[in-house]
């Protein structure tokens, strides 16, 4: 008798070799066992991002919009889950152990792990620029209690430039506060792009959904969404001559062309390069006609440095070599947690300031923008105010240099657009 393990076995070899799309083995070094594993136990997830971390291999993906992880040993066997859960789902007794000793604390996220046929309890508290995390178990005692403060040196400094490292020298300046803020409608608490329009709207993105939401600035509210694709992990838009580009990922490129009429067409392009590049920034470069993309990844071939690619307008291509290689011994490591050296930057939006013709890379992960140059230096770093983005994902400019960042909502918060009128300088 054949068993299900074979069969899905076979199932995994025939995506290897037949999909080019949808495939989330391709180029990823998983093992036969693990592709086995995580298929019986999440038949129906299409995306995952996998990373390797203590001998473990590590899937991340979501369920109806929830952040979920699994981790799997080499041979299959699924060692852990867990799940993001809404604050209401937590049991009485850690409702009542919070109440008691964290009434002053605000509740940012939950999560439920099962491992070892036991359930605990992840809890992240913020109070200000205090931060805690607290795990219990499923009646309600707690196991461990960690603090994640920023460094006394970053408080200090807050909105203001930072040196890069010891070698580097940086300009001071302060970015200030914002001179306008904008709400954006629950359906973009996970805004992932933006770029402004020349009538005063901001086309925006988000992470889920292939529509286009069209928010009118003046009016604070959403006009139209325009569909392009089916759900999928979208994080870039550019416009360029009524065009609007969208850029999922996995490296495809959406064009939508005259996306701001009724039937807009729809064209999508692949773009080859290794699993590890997780594309997350796209500027349009009107001076040479074509699209930059900053991966939040790497990519293997290039040792200690990020990379910009050029996708040419013209051929609708990736060309060759990366048009800037960024060292990434200049850039200082934050205090987050690392998996490897590549996440001292993550890139989560990419853009060109039509005033001075700069670079930036908005970096959510690490809470900071960056000034680039073409050399691949980053000339300015400004650390990022997690009070007010709490996780940055979109950035665009005005002709004026005026710089907007979109910033995700919490599990009950909304998303932001803030307004800098003097930008980063």
């Amino acid at each position: 008798m054949i068993s299900k393990r074979y069969i899905l076995a076979c199932i995994l070899s025939s995506l290897t070799l037949f999909s080019a799309c949808d495939n989330i083995w391709l180029k990823r070094d998983v093992p036969d066992a693990v592709k086995v594993g995580f298929i019986e136990t999440y038949p129906n997830i299409k995306q995952v991002d996998w990373d390797k971390e203590n001998g473990l291999y590590e899937a991340e993906f979501k369920i109806s919009g929830r952040e979920r992880v699994a981790l799997f040993q080499e041979d299959g066997k699924l060692v852990s889950y867990t799940e993001e859960i809404d604050e209401e789902f937590l049991p009485g007794s850690i409702h009542a152990y919070l109440q008691q000793y964290y009434q002053n604390y605000k509740v940012e996220e939950v999560h439920r792990i099962q491992a070892s046929d036991q359930t605990t309890f992840k809890v992240e508290l913020e109070q200000g620029s205090k931060e805690k995390i607290l795990q219990f178990t499923e009646s309600g005692e707690l196991l461990r209690e960690s603090s994640e403060a920023p460094q006394k040196e970053q408080v200090k400094q807050n909105a203001s430039l930072i040196p890069l490292s010891k070698n580097n020298t940086v300009l001071m300046d302060k970015l200030g506060t914002p001179d306008n803020s904008w709400e954006l409608p629950a359906v973009l608490r996970e805004v992932s792009g933006i770029a402004l329009l020349p009538n005063g709207t901001m086309a925006c993105i988000q992470d889920e959904e292939g529509k286009i939401f069209i928010f009118d600035l003046a009016e604070k509210k959403t006009t139209r969404a325009v569909p392009f694709a089916g759900p999928g992990d979208y994080e870039a838009i550019s416009v360029a001559d009524g065009d609007a580009y969208v850029l999922r990922s996995d490296g495809t490129i959406f064009e939508v062309s005259d996306f701001e009429y009724e039937k807009p067409t729809v064209k999508s392009y692949k773009i080859s390069l290794p699993a590890t590049i997780n594309m997350e920034g796209m500027a349009y470069d009107a001076q040479h006609n074509r699209l930059l993309l900053a991966p939040k990844g790497y990519d293997p071939r290039i040792k200690g440095h990020k990379a910009i690619y050029i996708f040419s307008l013209e051929t609708k291509r990736l060309e060759g070599d990366p048009l800037i290689k960024i060292p990434l011994s200049q850039v200082a490591a934050s205090s987050k947690k690392r998996r490897s050296d590549y996440d001292v930057l993550q890139p989560s939006s990419l853009e060109i300031n039509p005033s001075n013709q700069a670079l930036y890379l908005l970096d959510a992960v690490n809470q900071r923008i960056y000034m680039l140059e073409q050399d691949g230096k980053l000339s300015k770093s400004l650390t990022l105010d997690k009070k007010i983005l709490r996780q940055a994902e979109g950035l665009t400019f005005d002709e004026d240099g005026a710089m907007y960042i979109a910033s995700e909502g919490s599990k009950k918060g909304k998303g932001v657009i803030l307004k800098y009128t003097n930008g980063l300088q």
